[in-house]
């Protein structure tokens, strides 16, 4: 299993050694949930706490672009350090114009559902998707219980991906525990994206114990 820590739980004021443990624990890449607070009810980083993460990680760095307007940021966010960004498909924008054009320029790109989002909805958008993320709470908070009817989505895009022969991986984020983990994993998810679960524990030990997955 990969695990992709989310920074949104770190103790912002140790970031650079949260980060370092993180890595030590076995993580595969870091999650960037980024809020407007007009597409979801929170706001939260900019490009400078991007730059300050890529400062001190070479690992792949994913934006979760929770955004309005997703189309006016992800080159700025992109021009301060993150790797992928991820593109909700239900922000108000025409999601295939933006995914074409972010490939164009020639980064990776990934694309996010929400829980009450069914899985067709997404499918267009994954011929060259890097990531397929699932969302299995409502975004907008860390700490939140995870959301069962995730695991049927998870498996249903498996079955997909395997049957098309598509490279974008699955990964999962909300709510994710090691039991929830080991659910997901076992469903054919690829990465798991944790928060308050990493964060508020030994760091190390438990990215640890969910990349020993």
């Amino acid at each position: 299993m990969k695990v992709s820590p989310s920074i949104i739980s770190a103790k912002l004021e140790y970031l650079g050694s949260e980060i370092a443990k993180c890595v030590e624990g076995g993580a595969a890449s870091f999650h960037l949930d980024v809020m407007d607070g007009h597409f979801v009810p929170n706001l939260t980083m900019g490009p400078d706490l991007v730059k300050a993460v890529r400062r001190c990680t070479d690992l792949d760095l994913e934006a979760h672009l929770m955004l309005q307007n997703p189309e006016r940021y992800y080159k700025d966010f992109i021009d301060a350090g993150a790797d992928i960004p991820l593109i909700h498909v239900e922000s108000p924008i025409n999601t295939g114009s933006l995914v074409r054009r972010i490939s164009h320029e020639g980064y990776r790109y990934g694309i996010v559902i929400n829980p009450e989002t069914p899985l067709e909805k997404a499918l267009p958008f994954i011929e060259d998707a890097s990531i397929l993320l699932i969302m299995s709470v409502h975004p907008g908070f860390s700490g939140q219980k995870f959301i069962e009817d995730a695991v049927g989505k998870i498996r249903e895009a498996r079955m997909y991906i395997d049957d098309h022969k598509l490279q974008a991986s699955i990964e999962v984020d909300g709510g994710v525990t090691l039991e929830k983990a080991q659910v997901c994993r076992d469903a054919g998810a690829d990465i798991v994206v944790s928060a308050s679960y990493i964060f508020s524990g030994n760091v190390t030990e438990r990215v640890g114990l969910l990349s020993r997955l």
